[in-house]
């Protein structure tokens, strides 16, 4: 198989308490109509802008995971581990702080918490990123730890 183009960091690259931010992107009523249709999850929240006017929210709003998958994506196209990321091993302290709403522009913006070198995949670095989804208004919609896994610089033989 071909080596992947490295477009990205790798795990030597990365620095305990580098801070990173994606561009923007515009949250339209097709995207969370699309998520609603994928997932099954046709909950009134989401859904029914007429039940919404009497809420809280007084519209619908985003799906809490929907909010999380658009940071994971906004984080990818900065292309920051494009030819170096391996997997996500896993999101913790996953927190949804504040409603995502039509119309709203969010970007992701992260800090490298720690990073170690696998001991069962020594070529591999384990990266834990503290992520927040922030809308125009400066309102963190989700925060959490992204746990991801990237290749370690080669070395010459």
């Amino acid at each position: 198989m071909p080596e992947p183009l490295v477009q990205g960091k790798y795990y030597e690259d990365f620095v305990v308490g580098e801070e990173m931010i994606s561009a923007g992107r515009t949250i339209g009523e097709g995207t969370i109509d699309l998520f609603a249709g994928l997932t099954g999850d046709f909950s009134q929240v989401h859904t029914d802008a007429e039940f919404m006017k009497e809420s809280e929210f007084g519209e619908r709003i985003g799906h809490g995971i929907l909010a999380l998958g658009i940071m994971q994506g906004l984080m990818w196209r900065t292309n920051y581990t494009q030819g170096t990321g391996v997997a996500t091993i896993g999101w913790d302290k996953l927190k949804f702080t504040a409603p995502l709403r039509i119309g709203d522009t969010v970007r992701a913006s992260w800090r490298i918490k720690e990073k170690r070198v696998s001991q069962s995949r020594p070529h591999l670095g384990i990266i834990t990123e503290e992520c927040r989804l922030v809308n125009q208004r400066k309102e963190v919609v989700v925060t959490g730890e992204h746990v991801t896994m990237v290749r370690c610089r080669p070395t010459r033989s």
